[in-house]
């Protein structure tokens, strides 16, 4: 009978002590399921930003894809199915787009459960063909839209040997086996593994049963894979109870001491003579094995790599904790206490079954800095008292990282609004324009008239003006949309800078105090000198207003580097040398809600009617369009800086250009002119008609050629939109003519070049461009320039 209770005792700590091995290799693969998690909802969330934008391409995406994987512990590729389940993006390349994968219980498990949001699922062996060759686990992670319909899965493919990492224990204990499976029971991994078995059912359907009905348990049963009867603990894995860990021992190892204790006990009775020898030797015997346990669960616990804290329920004191904790914590029981005190406050929502985890807690390390902790808290025994057990995860770096993730993709966020509103406003200018050239071209005329009143010449000059302030309009609806063609040069910052500086003083007035610190040898920009003194002229006016009562305009100037690391945290950045000007008021300050706004067409701050909302959007399109950095930085009633950063470049700084001014006049030769909108094409024609041209037209670029093709002797002059539809824009046949009929003179027109004639953000020098909308006189003098010529080849700006 004393035999049979010692057995049975032998038993329950042989259980208790599967039972620990099962809870922390639970608590390793937790770990291990999180950050997969992590990683692949970071990948939800990037690409539901992206998606939405015209910025997304597949190599965009698949970079990103890739540079996850980099950064994952463990993961060997990620693949994103579309909600028919075909593969539409992969990181390792594109050899497995298009493929159908609706057969795949990592798809057919979101789509029959909608609440389902993670899981893994049982290995996959890759053929030798595929780039990835060998076992692969698939962790997936539902993407769904806002109302719950899912819109895809993202699969990362783990390698099994990341769990055969994280499953730390000791080798020495015989026949001990972990497993890892699904809900339903299938093989994930296994230690030792073994090929044969992965994805087989672990256990039958009746312990299958017995296993749902609790969150952990020790039972006997019989092995699925060689017969064996077994002592099993099983633990469902903390927030994710499709994953199970089992830690089993064959039932022969774990009743092998017992067979040979009970041996011994017979024998006693046999040789009465040896009894008491035979009691010693069972005794060291018990406290040997008792020992070696104790020593593996201590290397057991000290080999988690997270700190783990067991503290006292009711005292709240600190009663273990391992190397990683005394390595994080140090080994003051006084800050340790203080630090966990709070856990014994909220015990009652603590478990014994399931782990609870509470996020948003902050501690001391051993050096007095603070950190963000993460704590996976359960409820235990020790010494047979009520304890709490604590893995406390220093998660400083991560929440350093997500921070910073969540500011790039506002940036990138913001990017891509402004860079929508740039097409919008772009395509907005390109049309109104168009109906400026008609309406300008009709005042002009009528003004021409001799038999005109003078009531209707004053009407017709209020049109010209209100005309003339739309063009204005449009032209900075065109700088903030980048569609503004600029003509660079290398510039010195400085030279600028004080000549604009003298004409803002008089255009502020007394009661603003005009600055300036210009550092001494500053970098040449290779810049739009007009535009780049509109941009400081359009700061210093919004400064100006922003200080009603007064105040100091202050214009800086330095050069900088800009290194990588910057240049990755700043959206369109790119790092390098530049030219940094600062321009700064001690004004009123804009609210911090108010400042990813400023740059939008048509917001403002100011009192309504004060400002048309487009000259900060102006200055911002402008800089970008010459591969420039803009910053904002504000607070209320300390003032505003605007920082702009312009690329050096090598070229010497050329000297102001001497303007010169001819009397426009016509001529007698023979015009083409293309253009795809009639009625500003019959402007033109008129325009040019009423200046002694010989005119004809076209509607397009291939109507264009054939009217070449068709004439008698080559035009003089070609004058042709850049922006047409069909294959041949204002570019391509200026290209054809030039190619075939060299001796031709090439103009172009346009309010809105859509990139035609640009490259990297600029247009040639020697390129001839009339900015839509012009006047007759813009057109005489752009016309005789251009035939008056001594070029024999026109350039088109290549």
């Amino acid at each position: 009978h004393n035999t049979a209770v010692d057995s049975d005792h032998r038993s329950d700590r042989r259980s208790d002590g599967l039972s620990a091995y099962a809870q922390l290799t639970a608590g390793h693969t937790f770990e291990v399921a999180r950050s997969t998690d992590e990683a692949l909802r970071f990948v939800e969330a990037t690409l539901a930003v992206v998606l939405d934008t015209t910025a997304a391409n597949d190599g965009s995406i698949q970079g990103m894809l890739h540079d996850v994987v980099s950064a994952a512990r463990g993961l060997k590729d990620i693949v994103v199915l579309d909600a028919r389940g075909r593969v539409v993006h992969q990181a390792s390349g594109s050899e497995g787009i298009g493929l159908d994968r609706t057969d795949q219980p990592y798809f057919t498990s979101f789509r029959e459960n909608p609440a389902l949001k993670f899981n893994m699922g049982a290995p996959v062996r890759l053929g030798s063909q595929s780039t990835l060759a060998g076992w692969l686990i698939p962790a997936a992670r539902a993407w769904r839209k806002p109302n719950g319909e899912l819109a895809g899965v993202i699969v990362g493919m783990l390698e099994p040997q990341l769990f055969d990492t994280a499953w730390t224990f000791d080798n020495e204990i015989a026949g001990l086996s972990i497993a890892l499976t699904t809900a339903n029971g299938a093989l994930i991994m296994r230690r030792p593994f073994l090929a044969e078995v992965m994805g087989r059912p672990l256990i039958d359907g009746p312990t299958l049963s017995q296993v749902s009905r609790s969150v952990a348990d020790t039972l006997q049963a019989r092995s699925s894979f060689d017969g064996q009867d077994t002592l099993m603990a099983y633990r469902k894995v903390a927030a994710y109870p499709g994953l199970l860990i089992f830690v089993a021992q064959p039932m022969d190892v774990v009743l092998a001491g017992w067979r040979r204790i009970t041996w011994i006990v017979g024998t006693i009775w046999l040789l009465a003579s040896l009894a008491l020898g035979g009691l010693g030797a069972r005794l060291a015997a018990e406290m040997n094995v008792r020992g070696a346990l104790e020593n593996r669960y201590h290397a057991l616990f000290d080999s988690i790599p997270y700190p783990v804290i067991v503290s006292d329920c009711d005292t709240q004191r600190v009663l273990a904790l391992n190397s990683s904790a005394r390595h994080q914590y140090g080994l003051g029981d006084a800050r340790l206490t203080a630090d966990f005190a709070v856990l014994a406050d909220r015990r009652q929502a603590f478990s014994k079954d399931t782990a609870s985890i509470l996020q948003g807690q902050r501690h001391r390390n051993k050096d007095g800095t603070t950190i963000d902790v993460e704590m996976t808290v359960r409820l235990i025994e020790y010494d047979r008292r009520p304890a709490i057990l604590t893995i406390a995860v220093d998660v400083s770096d991560r929440l350093r990282a997500e921070r910073a993730r969540h500011s790039a993709e506002d940036q990138l966020r913001q990017s891509q609004k402004m860079e929508v509103l740039g097409q919008l406003t772009g395509g907005i200018a390109h049309d109104f324009n168009n109906i400026l050239m008609v309406i300008i071209d009709n005042v002009e005329a009528l003004t021409e008239k001799d038999n005109v009143d003078r009531e209707t010449l004053k009407r017709l000059d209020r049109i010209a003006q209100s005309t003339q302030r739309a063009e204005d309009l449009t032209r900075q609806m065109l700088a903030f949309s980048r569609k503004q063609p600029l003509r660079p040069r290398p510039t010195n910052v400085n030279d600028l800078v004080a000549d604009t500086g003298k004409l803002l003083r008089r255009a502020l007035g007394e009661q603003i105090e005009v600055d300036s610190v210009m550092a001494e040898d500053v970098w040449a920009v290779y810049i739009d000198r007009a535009q780049l003194e509109t941009a400081l002229f359009n700061l210093c006016l919004n400064a100006r207003d922003a200080m009603p009562h007064g105040g100091r305009v202050l214009i800086e100037t330095r050069n900088i580097t800009l290194d990588k690391e910057y240049a990755e945290k700043v959206s369109g950045a790119a790092s390098g040398d530049y030219v940094e000007i600062v321009v700064s008021d001690t004004g009123r300050g804009i609210p911090k809600d108010d400042l990813d706004k400023v740059f939008e067409p048509f917001f403002s701050t100011k009192a309504g009617g004060k400002g048309s909302g487009l000259g900060l959007s102006m200055v911002y399109g402008f800089i970008r369009q010459s591969n420039g950095l803009i910053e904002i930085s504000s607070k209320v009633d300390h003032g505003t800086s605007f920082r702009l950063c312009l690329p050096r470049c090598d070229g010497a700084p050329e000297g102001m250009a001497v303007s010169r001014t001819s009397v426009p006049v016509g001529g007698a030769e023979r015009v083409l002119v293309v253009e795809d909108d009639p009625q500003v094409r019959a402007s033109v024609v008129r325009q040019l008609q009423s200046l002694g041209y010989v005119v004809s037209e076209a509607a397009d670029g291939a109507a264009g050629v054939a009217s070449f093709e068709a004439a008698e002797q080559p035009y003089e002059l070609l004058l042709t939109d850049v922006v047409m539809p069909g294959p041949l824009n204002g570019k391509l046949l200026a290209d054809e003519i030039v190619r075939r009929w060299p001796a031709t003179r090439i103009v172009f027109m346009s309010g809105y070049t859509d990139n035609a004639l640009i490259y990297e953000g600029r247009i040639a020098a020697d390129v001839r461009l009339l900015s839509k909308p012009f006047r007759k006189s813009d057109l005489a003098k752009m016309i005789r320039s251009a035939l008056d010529s001594d070029a024999i080849v026109n350039p088109t700006g290549t």
